[in-house]
């Protein structure tokens, strides 16, 4: 099934890569703004599929994994490289099952360390350039890749760790090198998977790869690819990698941002940011997609750190909890002071380049020496002189500026962060029925500065508002007005037909995606994720009590407060002590050909449980698809009207039935071996269980239960004797 809105590849103005790449301008001129990069309209999501089997999406995210992602500083006429979309997969890392060291539920919405544990390669091209200077430089800029992920506006304390270094050579064969980005990117990650250990307690595991070559990487257009990695994919043993075209010092940047796509940032300029960035936009951050210098002040947008705060808040981070007992120690000299500035030239422009003095300040923009239209030129690539490279007696460079050594050192020193006070508590999301409130608090009493560590614990807190039940309604009808919001809008989902009205959908749901908008369409049956949350304070399914907070499940008590104990007893009081209802069961024993009444299910009944036919493995199922002893569950109402496996015709798959007031039934489908109606209830309205018998000369196997309010004359009868018993205690104290 393919998504729908793919963004494609696209070419802008010459040199620019609008999707997927990370690029600069032409050298020598000013850098040129980022031209739009073009992603599906917003609402416009995949079709799951049709019909009751239909598979939950989480179209966000799948829309996200197209891009692919190229990095690398241009040649000397400055074209970049333009990737073409990464491969779509319907498999996301967090769609795996068991998770050793998921996060619980105490370190979503705080900041705990994460570790990334790194394979670094350097394939043969890179041996051949650097040749026994290559791991100090590979250290070298891994070291300030690791620094951009210690920047405090990133929100979130990651550190980045080297647990392998491998250099490929005739004797190390890697994976097969070839000009196409992403065709390389898919030879990679195929390769790094085979030498990963799945325990993560050993000290050859690692959770994602990064491969650096000099391999000229070229996209669908054109050779200005940098690098590339698939977006959101940190913890996917197969996924999580990404690789990086060595383009001297400023490739540490194109690492931070690759590593920012696995961690499932888009880029600056799409759609997803538009809002988060506000109108100034971030053109000169980390994730921007034409490659530039970042100011030291913000090297993270906005987006950027709610998309991995995000990402890592719901789970899909889980394996870089833990802390490696073994890394390469990374370099803490500034690179500038390892690599003069004629280094940094060959680096960046080959091994005949020299620096171009006199062109402008020291430090503002590295120019080198090189060749164009068979003349000598000085060419830039707009990135300044490595930090710490000297620029006069007793001067250093910092952040593109000549400074003292003294004010170098102050500038280059850790500053932890610290926890700023918790801000006010915010508007309710309901108004009634169980809202949500939360209060923030910043890391920045102050901001870690220099590599300093990001502060740590909780940087969100929330609690319960308006829990007052809503006048007149359900409370799953929040997430009815949410469904109920798309319907009638064709631009959702041009060239398929028109879904009508859509109702939500819990059957079939996975327990991790009950706080993701599944609706189905009431008329066509297929069913999509609408908006990867509901609103916070949605109930999180018809039969708990727990509500969704920023698309995750949080306990609530019956009141529907979050941290009440309050619970509900089996006649569904909240607080109750069970006695305001009886235990009604009882058992099908006649059967007659059609449709046999077999029970009236009070109003206010509870915890209703039918169950027909033989359990699996009973030896007594029969054929394939048949319930065991040819008789089926039905429901009608009291005037007739059918519910469920009316009309002799059946519901074959699980499948939940809305009753009067939004009352949810389960009901397992017709080819269950063991076939199960469950509701939790209260019924607003009575019911009529039914058994629908194809061959009356098989025994039945129904039995049913259910809670039932007392009934009138039992209720009199209750407080008659109640009545009495005061009386008499009366007369013996007179």
């Amino acid at each position: 099934m393919a998504l729908g809105p793919q963004a494609a590849s696209q070419q802008g103005r010459k040199g620019l890569a609008l999707l997927g790449g990370q690029m600069r301008p032409p050298q020598g001129s000013p850098p040129a703004p980022p031209a739009p990069y073009q992603v599906g309209e917003a609402g416009r999501l995949d079709l799951a599929a049709v019909g009751p089997a239909a598979a939950v999406r989480d179209e966000v995210n799948a829309e996200l994994a197209l891009q692919g992602h190229g990095d690398r500083a241009g040649d000397a006429a400055g074209g970049l490289r333009l990737p073409r979309p990464a491969p779509d997969s319907t498999k996301r890392p967090w769609d795996r099952t068991g998770c050793v060291r998921c996060p619980s539920s105490r370190k979503r919405f705080a900041s705990v360390p994460r570790f990334v544990e790194m394979l670094v390669v350097a394939d043969e091209s890179m041996a051949r350039f650097h040749g026994a200077g290559l791991r100090p430089y590979l250290l070298t800029v891994l070291a300030a890749a690791a620094r951009s992920f210690r920047h405090g506006s990133l929100g979130n304390a990651v550190e980045l760790r080297v647990t392998r270094l491998l250099v490929l050579g005739p004797g190390t064969p890697g994976p097969p090198v070839t000009s196409n980005a992403a065709q390389m990117l898919r030879n990679f990650c195929r390769w790094q998977r085979d030498l990963n250990i799945p325990d993560e307690d050993s000290p050859l595991h690692f959770d994602t790869a990064i491969l650096f070559t000099r391999q000229d990487l070229c996209g669908a257009a054109t050779c200005d690819t940098l690098g590339m990695a698939d977006v959101g994919t940190a913890c996917d043993p197969e996924r999580s990698c990404a690789i990086v075209e060595d383009d001297g010092l400023q490739s540490a940047l194109t690492a931070a941002h690759e590593l920012g796509h696995v961690f499932s940032m888009p880029h600056d300029d799409s759609q997803h940011c538009a809002e988060l960035n506000g109108p100034a936009g971030s053109s000169r951050r980390v994730m921007a997609p034409v490659m530039s210098s970042v100011p030291p002040g913000e090297m993270w947008s906005p987006c950027s750190a709610r998309f991995i705060t995000d990402f890592l808040d719901n789970g899909h981070g889980h394996c870089l909890l833990d802390k490696p007992s073994e890394w390469l120690r990374l370099p803490t000299a500034l690179p500038g002071a390892a690599y003069p500035v004629e280094r940094q030239c060959q680096l960046a422009f080959g091994v005949d380049s020299r620096h171009c003095g006199d062109v402008q300040p020291p430090c503002a923009a590295l120019w080198c020496s090189g060749r164009a239209g068979g003349r000598a030129v000085c060419q830039t690539k707009h990135f300044p002189w490595a930090d710490g490279t000297p620029c006069g007696p007793g001067r250093a460079c910092m952040s593109g500026q000549c400074v003292g050594i003294a004010a170098m050192e102050e500038l280059n020193t850790p500053v932890d962060g610290a926890w700023g006070p918790w801000g006010p508590w915010g508007s309710c999301s309901r108004s009634c029925g169980g809202g949500v409130s939360f209060s923030h608090r910043s890391c920045a009493r102050p901001a870690p500065r220099s590599g300093g560590r990001y502060c740590r614990g909780e940087r969100s807190r929330f609690r319960s508002c308006n829990a007052e039940a809503c006048p007149g309604s359900s409370p799953l009808a929040f997430r009815e007005e949410q469904c109920a919001a798309y319907n009638h809008r064709p631009d959702v989902f041009k060239g398929l037909p028109a879904a009508g009205d859509w109702v939500p959908r819990y059957s079939g749901v996975p327990e991790k995606d009950r706080c993701k908008l599944t609706c189905q369409s009431r008329s066509l049956g297929y069913y999509h994720v609408l908006e990867p949350r509901v609103a916070d304070g949605t109930p999180c399914s018809p039969e708990g009590t727990g509500v969704c907070v920023q698309g995750r499940c949080i306990p609530t008590g019956c009141d529907r407060v979050i941290g009440s104990k309050k619970r509900f007893d089996k006649c569904m009081v909240c607080g109750g002590d069970g006695s305001t209802c009886t235990k009604i069961s009882g058992v099908f024993t006649k059967p007659r050909y059609g449709y046999n009444d077999v029970v009236t299910i009070p109003a206010g009944a509870t915890h209703l449980l039918v169950r027909q036919g033989s359990p699996v493995g009973s030896g007594d199922a029969g054929d394939a698809g048949d319930s065991g002893d040819s008789i089926y569950l039905a429901l009608r109402q009291p005037s007739g009207g059918s519910l469920l496996n009316g009309g002799y015709v059946l519901v074959p798959s699980e499948s939940t039935v809305t009753l009067a007031g939004g009352v949810t039934l389960r009901y397992s489908g017709a080819t269950a071996a063991a076939e199960t109606l469950a509701c939790r209830g209260p019924l607003r309205e009575p019911l009529v269980l039914q058994a629908l018998v194809v061959d009356e000369r098989r025994p039945p196997r129904l039995k049913y239960s259910f809670f039932a309010p007392p009934r009138p004359a039992a209720a009199w009868e209750k407080q008659k004797a109640e009545i009495l018993a005061i009386l008499r205690n009366r007369r013996r104290r007179a």
